[in-house]
């Protein structure tokens, strides 16, 4: 049985490796925004790891669909710097800025000190940094063996001869850390390949387990893919036949206006279902019969609690339901004005006379049309309405299969009033 999900030191989220320079803003292989949009944007969406996967995932990417690439032609700018941070020599720590103060970024040590080794951590601590601020200025460096069993390596500004601790820098000069924006491309173009490359083929055997990444062949020479093609293609495909249909945006036909209907967005590109949707929309307005009840309820008075009496209202929409809220408003009125004319029917608490009474209550109803419907054939919202709930239970199925969304019938037939 396992312990869940494990955090490491030495792992973030792809977002910040792409703050940092381990990955470009745009594919050398294509102009198509689209693609561009959501193959970055997929990567960027990922879990946190460890810096060179987000290098190598870019890398893979930018080959193109069909690119197979060994891990000798993955060696360019964004996974040497990558190599940088997987040899510790790039950390997560504090330096002084040009005013004197102490911030917090991503540092390196002119001397090429390891200011990191990667080790599992808590979830609580995945994103603190890799040593503190107090450590600047420190006259030696100690690496120092956390581990019960095993190894778990950290920075230490202070130790002793031991099987735990070995120095690995002094100076009088004491440690200042440099930020490391502005400095990347020297510091990339400073590393040896052949580290570069045991960094990369690491990272891939990694890879390819967790699924990361597609190996094409194997041994010597082996090449490898970017694992999500089959679903940018199928979302693009998607996206560009939504873009088709939207020259028809804004048309009108009986009452109904064609529009985006629901929309899926995927790292800004959009998926539009496209439907009709009444021009106006579609009111009903009903009539509710509201009741008076009493109860009582405690109070505190500022020496305990006393029971006191309160009004509360329990309502029942009468069966039937207008279009036209200047009608409902006449109805409601006049049950008002009527409906309780004899003494006694009211209710009275702490003084007050209250009696039932009636009220409108508005609601839009959702009136939803595949876009690809003929909609010349259809009549307009409001008399569909009207007729899913004036008619009988076959009609209304019927009018209702022309729809996306279904409407309850809830109303009878109204009689008219005889004069």
């Amino acid at each position: 049985m396992g312990w869940g999900r494990k955090y490491f030191t030495g792992y973030r989220d792809p977002e910040v490796w792409a703050e940092v320079g381990l990955m470009g803003d745009s594919l050398s292989f294509t102009t198509d925004e689209t693609v561009t949009k959501l193959g970055i944007g997929y990567i960027k969406d990922q879990r946190a790891e460890c810096p060179m996967d987000t290098a190598i995932r870019f890398t893979l990417l930018n080959a193109g669909e069909n690119g197979e690439i060994t891990a000798k032609q993955m060696l360019n700018h964004h996974t040497r710097l990558a190599s940088l941070f997987e040899a510790g020599l790039v950390a997560d720590g504090w330096y002084i800025d040009d005013e004197g103060k102490r911030q917090r970024g991503w540092v390196f040590h002119k001397d090429g000190v390891r200011l990191h080794w990667n080790r599992i951590t808590s979830h609580y601590a995945r994103n603190q940094t890799h040593f503190p601020a107090s450590f600047i200025g420190s006259k030696e460096l100690w690496r120092y063996d956390t581990g019960w069993s095993g190894r778990s390596f950290k920075l230490s500004n202070s130790g002793y001869m031991s099987s735990d601790y070995r120095k690995i820098w002094e100076s009088e000069e004491g440690f200042q850390p440099v930020h490391l924006k502005g400095h990347e491309r020297a510091l990339a173009n400073s590393v040896d390949d052949k580290e570069v490359l045991k960094h990369i083929n690491k990272s891939l055997n990694r890879m390819v387990k967790s699924g990361k990444a597609i190996q094409v062949t194997a041994g010597r020479g082996r090449t490898f893919r970017w694992n999500k093609w089959g679903w940018l293609d199928e979302y693009r495909q998607k996206h560009l036949v939504s873009v088709a249909k939207q020259r028809k945006l804004g048309d009108v036909v009986n009452g109904w206006v064609y529009t985006k209907g629901q929309v899926t967005e995927q790292y800004g590109v959009e998926i539009c279902s496209h439907e009709w949707e009444p021009v106006e929309p579609v009111f009903r307005y009903t009539v509710k019969h509201l009741s008076p009840y009493v109860y009582q309820s405690g109070q505190w008075n500022g020496n305990g609690y006393e029971l006191v009496e309160y009004i509360d209202w329990s309502s029942v929409a009468l069966p039937y339901f207008f279009t036209d809220e200047a009608e409902a408003l006449e109805v409601a009125e006049e049950l008002n004005g009527s409906a309780f004319p004899r003494k006694g029917m009211s209710v009275r608490v702490n003084g007050q006379i209250v009696a039932p009474k009636h009220t409108v209550s508005k609601h839009e109803v959702t009136m939803r049309v595949k876009g690809d419907a003929d909609i010349e054939d259809y009549m307009e919202p409001l008399e569909m309405y009207k007729r899913i709930q004036l008619g009988n239970f076959q009609i209304a199925d019927e009018l209702n299969d022309l729809l996306i969304n279904n409407i309850k019938k809830k109303y009878g037939s109204i009689i008219q009033k005889e004069e």
